[in-house]
């Protein structure tokens, strides 16, 4: 690196007027700069962005491709590159500077990832947003780039989220075999956020009547119906019925014309024009085989258990209704774990765990703790 003092004093001018966008004196500066010093970086870097700024995108990568001529690790000119190919809507080359960049700047990070494979797909996501980053995207990107020291790994988090995507059905056997060595002391379900995401001076409502959801589950819930489709929903457990209307209603949004079944013991006080409540003990399911509706019912389901009671028999009962492409969701499963495992060990090769929705705010952050499943 040259330190003759009157370069330095040259680049600081230049800077100084490039921060006041008096670009032309800037410019001048930055070649008298390179007079001294033909590779300096970020005379050379700052020139390209000089050039974007005046629109003069070509000379702009120009200069942002020799910076990198010279230092191939150069990560400013990388950044530069990514943003200005995808502002020409050269998405490869933008993708490919993208990755560098981000290669670069995570060589002192500290993570039990496999940088090498969520490098690329970060930058890939960031791409498909317009690079507009959530909340979770830029804590990746400031642990990558060493921005903030956090004791979370997010990029191992990140790295295992994909894994619930790209490989989204997953026998429940597996799962739990799964997530029991990556969390042996679950410490993603029950963490505060998730205690928190029913509301803490109040409940969340639904027409001013309680809705006992968390905000993550009504996230799933809302994209389950929006992908599914379900031309019926049975909810076993009514409790004040704000669940079943708030289904109805996002269904009706959505532009289905989804019918809603809902069983308890004690019927709800609340009527909802695509919303059936019926008084039925689920502790006494030799009267299920008495609704008629059961029997004849055609059409892609949807099967909510959140009585609480009865549940192994429920599963059972339930599952002659079940098939291909149908849903089962099991509510407040944390505690179920052991009932349901004792259904899964004979219908295994049924009802795959759908990871995509469970993990879709982290692992297991949900009511339904590895208990969405797909009927295959």
């Amino acid at each position: 690196m040259n330190t003759d003092p009157k370069l330095k004093n040259i680049l600081h001018k230049a800077i100084e007027n490039h921060r006041k966008n008096n670009f032309q004196e800037a410019k001048h500066l930055y070649n008298k700069v390179l007079d001294i010093d033909s590779s300096n970086l970020d005379a050379i870097n700052n020139l390209g962005i000089i050039y974007h700024s005046l629109g003069k995108i070509n000379e702009a990568i120009e200069f942002y491709k020799k910076a990198i001529d010279i230092n191939p690790n150069f990560a400013d000119s990388h950044h530069n590159l990514k943003l200005i190919y995808f502002k020409i809507g050269d998405l490869e080359n933008s993708l490919k500077h993208h990755i560098k960049f981000l290669e670069i700047k995570s060589t002192s990070i500290n993570t039990s990832s496999n940088l090498r494979d969520i490098i690329p797909k970060l930058a890939k996501k960031l791409q498909n947003q317009n690079h507009v980053p959530t909340f979770f995207d830029n804590a990746i990107v400031s642990q990558m780039i060493s921005r903030d020291k956090t004791n979370i790994d997010f990029c191992n988090i990140f790295e295992k989220s994909l894994n619930s995507r790209d490989n989204r059905f997953i026998s429940y056997l597996d799962r739990i075999e799964l997530v029991d060595k990556s969390y042996p002391n679950n410490q993603m379900f029950g963490g505060l956020p998730f205690l928190l995401s029913q509301g803490t001076h109040s409940l969340i409502k639904w027409k001013d009547i309680p809705l006992f959801k968390s905000t993550f589950d009504l996230t799933i819930y809302l994209m389950m119906l929006s992908d599914i489709k379900p031309d019926y929903i049975i909810e076993l457990g009514s409790g004040l019925g704000s669940s079943a209307a708030w289904m109805a209603d996002t269904c009706h949004s959505l532009g289905l014309k989804t019918q809603i079944y809902s069983f308890d013991k004690i019927k709800p006080n609340l009527k909802h024009q695509n919303v059936t409540f019926i008084e039925q003990d689920i502790n006494n399911l030799e009267d299920f085989n008495e609704i008629e509706f059961l029997t004849n019912i055609n059409g892609k389901k949807l099967i909510i258990e959140d009585a609480h009671v009865n549940i192994l028999n429920v599963l059972n009962f339930f599952d002659k209704h079940l098939h291909k492409n149908d849903y089962l969701i099991i509510e407040d499963s944390s505690g179920k774990q052991k009932l349901i495992k004792e259904f899964m060990q004979l219908k295994d090769s049924k009802y795959k765990v759908d990871q995509y929705y469970i993990d879709f705010f982290g692992t297991n952050i949900t009511s339904c703790v590895n208990s969405i499943f797909k009927c295959f």
